[in-house]
């Protein structure tokens, strides 16, 4: 029987091996830093593009020096020659890209009755179009190659009303949801898997600046008890990233402390 892009093994580590591959990330604080850091420390070579350069120099002069291969980009998603010109870069400078983890995006508050239209273009223009321009170019380096493996980070928003002062970012992510459904169908025999994360709240730089105890009242919404963390969402993006997920495509996956499955209403007897 001959394998496409699987690794005939039942070895766990195989088939969760990301060493040696070249994987590119957008955004370099909070989920981004995070990935970063844990995929180059099991052998991936990290490829981190920022919005502000500095960000991303930072991270890679850390991991530089601690042993790993890392290079810092610039990259504003908006703008879809920026993202033709860093994937370019990025392959010239490694040679291919494997893996994508798309994290880059703006989370605004929104008034839902009277939104501002100039916010609400800056974050479709972001976390849509700025997804289907990176997604569009890493994948055109990976049907090259005949593998890749785009993880594109979408939000609990995408599936529900999560908070009422979020719209933008929730028909954005929503959006988002069925262009990797899309995505995946087009690049299904070419190698090439595409798939979303949905996080609950993560405790993130762009999360504290929420108001007051914005992150207290949303983690009471959460059966386990928490907002989430970076690191939760690393199990997830190790199995989409690696071997063991080569079957798994189009799938937006909710990881989100049982979020999505709590009941709206507990009746309390008297």
């Amino acid at each position: 029987m001959e394998f496409h892009n699987v690794i005939p093994s039942d070895l766990i580590p195989d088939l969760f091996s990301i060493r040696d591959r070249v994987c590119f990330i957008t955004g370099a604080g909070g989920l981004g830093e995070t990935v970063a850091r844990a995929f180059a420390h099991n052998g991936a070579k990290i490829a981190l593009a920022n919005r502000s350069r500095e960000k991303a120099d930072r991270v890679c002069e850390e991991l530089t020096a601690e042993g790993c291969v890392c290079k810092s980009y610039a990259l504003n998603v908006k703008s879809q020659e920026d993202c033709r010109r860093v994937t370019e870069a990025i392959e010239a400078d490694f040679g291919h890209i494997d893996i994508l983890i798309h994290t880059a995006a703006v989370a605004q508050l929104c008034d839902t009755l009277n939104p501002d239209d100039a916010e609400m273009k800056d974050t479709l223009e972001t976390n849509l179009l700025g997804s289907i321009h990176i997604n569009q170019a890493v994948s055109k380096v990976m049907v090259k190659n005949g593998f890749g493996r785009i993880i594109n980070i979408n939000s609990i928003d995408a599936f529900s009303v999560n908070c009422v002062d979020g719209m933008s970012y929730a028909c954005s992510k929503a959006a988002l949801m069925q262009a990797t459904k899309n995505f995946a169908v087009s690049l299904a025999d070419k190698g090439v898997t595409v798939n979303g994360v949905a996080p609950v709240w993560i405790w993130t730089p762009m999360m504290a600046k929420r108001p007051g105890d914005y992150m207290k009242q949303a983690a009471a919404t959460i059966p386990m008890g928490r907002v989430s963390y970076a690191e939760d969402y690393l199990g997830m993006l190790f199995f989409l990233a690696s071997a063991a997920s080569s079957y798994v495509t189009g799938q937006t996956f909710l990881v989100d402390g049982g979020w999505s499955v709590s009941r709206v209403f507990q009746y309390q007897s008297e």
